[in-house]
């Protein structure tokens, strides 16, 4: 019986280092994709005019996986017990869509 709630501990240790680990590489992934993201928006205005476009639908492809990896955060964080997502919005501020 012991032996039994040893190894059940162990497994629940290694599943929560896990779900530790994933919340890490999110977060630090969306970490990155907002730094690119401030950087985009910057040099979209030092575009010439026949690159805005593209540079515009680089930035709008960018924002989008960057709201992808912030639902993967909110995802991640339920998955560990955390209901409340309010402050993420400030620790990861997304900037806006570029029109």
């Amino acid at each position: 019986m012991r032996r039994t709630a040893e190894a059940s501990d162990r497994i629940a240790r290694e599943l929560n280092d896990e779900r530790v680990a994933a919340l890490r590489r999110i977060s630090q992934t969306l970490d990155s994709l907002i730094t690119q993201l401030v950087q985009a928006r910057a040099s979209i205005g030092l575009d010439r005019a026949d690159r805005r476009a593209d540079a515009v639908k680089a930035y709008r492809d960018l924002r989008a996986r960057a709201l992808q990896y912030r639902w993967y955060l909110e995802v991640q964080r339920e998955a560990m017990g955390l209901r409340h997502h309010h402050r993420l919005d400030e620790f990861y501020p997304i900037p806006p869509d570029e029109t």
